[in-house]
């Protein structure tokens, strides 16, 4: 079985040949407008005008909504510029030109259902000598749905909560019977948990990732770093999928609730958990967190399979190929689209297959598609 597909050929060409309904989800970033010239005849993000940009994106994720199956999701990475001298779509010069949200509400008038503009702080981002605003440490990632309802792995990508200060101590407690706990000031507690089950106290993934960039040696000024990647693929996919229809199994979850560190009762250092009831608490305990447990994975579909199928990653700009490495990585397909014959072979080598039918590779003629894919 085939499990990851690449395609030299433009975007748009290639994404008109790919079968309806077939990608669970769709994790890229198109050439940004007007910022580098790759050196291939009808490259996207030369376009003369902004608008013209726009319009381009539009139609390229049309075709991305059409291959989505209904229940997939689309997150896109988009950088801002300035307009420098160029003076088109009424900018002047030194204006932020506001791309990522230009495209961004463009794709929800085309029919997108935009659910969450994402963060992505870059710690260690390129210094820059602008003395008149600050240096740009930050880019967008939008996650878009084909659906009102779609997959969406929150258990999956669950973070480390933070101490009631809000620094970045993480909670890591380990309980059995009655033991001293150490806290984040460094004070013991005593507290009494029945049973010797360790747990991490988890919460929802918010909207800022602070994730640095890291450095390549290979030819591409744009590398996507694993970690921004490995989210978005355990959140928009499944590990198991119908063999069938090719449906993403669900988790099977158990919620148990333990005291939570953050809410106390008592005064000073002798201060004990209260689990009764409360405004205040987690979830209407004071002092209560909510455990949640994978007991399990089920289909969600109603064919006879066993979720041996695989969820399919596309990225149609897909550049040095860390989606496809990290789908591989995770045990995902993936399917990568990109117009430059060197980034092709770049991708394939990043990805060190080292078993014989893992991947295929096609070409696509830049002008026009072939009749018929070609090895490549």
């Amino acid at each position: 079985m085939i499990e990851h597909k690449f395609y030299l050929g433009d975007a748009l060409e290639v994404l008109k040949n790919i079968p309806d309904r077939s990608i669970h989800c769709c994790i890229t970033s198109p050439p940004y407008w007007g910022l580098r010239d790759y050196g291939i005849n009808g490259q996207l993000g030369m376009e003369e005008t902004l608008e013209g940009y726009v319009t381009s994106m539009v139609r390229v994720f049309r075709e991305v909504m059409r291959v989505l199956r209904p229940d997939g999701t689309l997150w896109l990475n988009l950088g801002d510029s300035y307009t420098g001298n160029r003076t088109g779509d009424n900018l002047k010069p030194k204006n932020l030109v506001g791309i990522p949200w230009r495209v961004a509400l463009a794709l929800q008038e085309d029919g997108w259902y935009l659910r969450s503009d994402i963060i992505w702080h870059k710690p260690n981002c390129m210094p820059s000598s602008v003395t008149d605003r600050p240096t740009t440490s930050h880019e967008y990632v939008f996650l878009l749905s084909k659906s009102r309802q779609y997959f969406y792995d929150a258990e999956a990508i669950k973070e480390d909560s933070v101490d009631p200060e809000g620094s970045s101590q993480r909670y890591k407690y380990k309980f059995s019977g009655r033991e001293g706990l150490i806290m984040p000031n460094g004070k013991p507690q005593q507290i009494a948990v029945k049973g010797k089950r360790g747990f991490n106290i988890k919460r929802n993934k918010r909207t800022v990732w602070t994730v640095p960039t890291q450095p390549f040696s290979g030819s591409h000024f744009a590398v996507f770093p694993p970690k921004l990647i490995e989210p978005m693929i355990l959140a928009g996919t499944s590990p198991k999928a119908c063999e069938i229809c090719g449906a993403p199994w669900e988790r099977v979850i158990e919620k148990k609730t333990r005291p939570h560190p953050n809410r106390w009762s008592g005064k000073n250092d002798a201060r004990q958990f209260n689990t009764s009831e409360n405004k205040y608490g987690m979830g209407g305990g004071l002092g209560v967190a909510h455990i949640s447990m994978t007991v399990s994975w089920q289909p969600t579909c109603k064919c006879d399979n066993k979720g041996t199928g695989r969820c399919v990653v596309l990225d149609p700009f897909g550049g040095s190929g860390t989606v496809s490495m990290v789908a591989k990585k995770l045990g995902r397909a993936s399917m990568y689209i990109d117009i430059n014959p060197e980034y092709v072979k770049m991708a394939i080598s990043r990805c060190n297959f080292q078993q014989g039918g893992l991947f295929e590779t096609h070409t696509y003629r830049l002008e026009g598609l072939n009749d018929r894919a070609t090895a490549f």
